[in-house]
């Protein structure tokens, strides 16, 4: 956890947030995490989520979290016997004074949170998350999904039809199921998340934002968007575009239209294709000169 985060929590101004994250840091509650419904979501949207969920899921998910290591023990072989603890008292009688307010009230709280700390910073971020999508969906297209899947991080590899961390814990998850990959800034470690639904595994991958130097305007545009406008020095079709960084011609399509929107490209017919080029506004933004690649 950053510690800009722990600095908010310990205003005392997200009472619960403290609640739950220092009561049992093991188990979190996936209705705090909801999965998007599409890339990048609104975050109103992910908060209207977590404030809506049914009274069913919040006494389901919170028992799994008050109960602790009881509840943790079976799906989570790899936890140490010290790890696997209720938690006190104290957290207990907060969560549980929330009664049927508890999702609004949490929802009220992130969003308090994400204001304070991640807010000044949002387009650095998604910049970054795209530019990790970007990078690793085209390892996928070019290596396979176990090639992707072994250059994530440093301490994860695939070896026979298993995705290994190295770690001082012991321990394997078997089944089927699938596996979300959630890019994040607030972690220095890959954090395998076996929430209450064995269908719905997450594992954390940290990313850094200070490993290759990038553009001012890139956390503006995005890495993807960035680099497809520096190839736009000459007319290009969204097939070559697409060739050329990996990406399926509907994602391509997806940021030229972003990019027409704001006069940053421009399109025009050539027979049966269409070709864009980046205009004269685009040119003066990235400080350069048509060189055709």
């Amino acid at each position: 956890m950053s510690p800009e985060v722990l600095a908010v929590l310990r205003t005392g101004r997200c009472p619960l947030l403290t609640a739950v994250v220092q009561g049992y840091a093991v188990y979190l509650p996936e209705m705090l995490t909801p999965p998007p419904r599409t890339f990048l979501p609104p975050v109103e949207e992910q908060l209207h989520a977590v404030a809506t969920v049914d009274a069913e899921t919040v006494q389901t998910q919170f028992e799994a979290f008050l109960a602790g290591g009881s509840a943790r023990r079976l799906s989570c072989p790899w936890l140490r016997e010290n790890q696997l603890r209720a938690v006190d008292e104290r957290v207990s009688t907060s969560i549980e004074a929330a009664g049927a307010e508890l999702p609004q009230r949490l929802a009220g709280e992130l969003h308090l949170l994400w204001s304070t700390v991640f807010a000044r910073r949002w387009a650095t971020f998604t910049a970054a998350f795209e530019e990790f999508i970007d990078r690793h969906s085209g390892v996928a297209a070019r290596e396979g999904i176990a090639g992707a899947l072994s250059t994530l991080h440093t301490t994860l590899a695939w070896q026979d039809n298993a995705l290994e961390i190295a770690s001082h814990h012991q321990g394997e998850v078997e089944g089927s199921h699938p596996i979300t990959l959630i890019p994040t800034l607030h972690l220095g470690r890959v954090a395998l998340h076996a929430p209450h639904h064995t269908d719905a595994a997450q594992i954390a991958v940290p990313l850094d934002l200070t490993s290759s130097p990038r553009p001012c305007i890139a956390p503006v545009l995005g890495d993807t968007r960035l680099r497809l406008l520096q190839d736009l020095g000459q007319p290009r079709t969204t097939t070559e575009l697409a060739g050329l960084h990996y990406l399926s011609p509907s994602t391509v399509s997806f940021h030229l239209s972003r990019l027409l929107a704001a006069g940053l490209v421009e399109k025009h017919r050539d027979g049966r294709l269409v070709r864009y080029h980046r205009t004269t506004r685009a040119r003066q933004l990235l400080h350069t000169t048509d060189h055709p690649r």
